[in-house]
């Protein structure tokens, strides 16, 4: 069972954010299979980098529909963005060195971080675009 499953609870009410909330889920899932199928540590780096790439993308594609004046969140949602992509980072650079890593400790990381920042930031960066009329 994929560790990482879209339901509608996670939908923000931005369609194109929730679209790339989708995508993200599935590149979580990608990851997954990777490692958990023993494709072994090339696979598994190449998936985390396709992973990493997008989560880029999608951080810029928030970041764009954030107005630091009037999101009060902004610096905290920023900063979330950064703390997970510091670690994916550290993560990849770990499997890219052939240094031991816990895979199945930074599956866990991931798809919880994951999780809990659509529940928990993007839901209010949500909330502040509708109640401004951004989407």
């Amino acid at each position: 069972m994929p560790i990482a499953i879209w339901d509608a609870s996670f939908s923000i009410g931005v369609p194109e954010i929730d679209a790339q909330h989708q995508r993200l889920m599935a590149l979580v899932n990608e990851v997954e299979a990777a490692i958990l199928e023993h494709h072994g540590a090339e696979i598994a780096a190449k998936a985390l980098r396709t992973l990493c790439d997008y989560a880029v993308e999608h951080f810029a594609a928030e970041e764009a529909l954030m107005d630091m004046d009037s999101y009060a969140d902004y610096d905290k949602h920023m900063g979330a963005h950064m703390d997970g992509t510091t670690k994916a980072l550290e993560f990849l650079q770990a499997v890219g060195e052939d240094k031991p890593v816990d895979m199945q400790a930074f599956l866990a990381y991931l798809s919880q971080w994951v999780r809990e920042h659509i529940m928990e930031m993007d839901q209010g960066l949500g909330r502040h675009l509708r109640a401004t009329g951004r989407v």
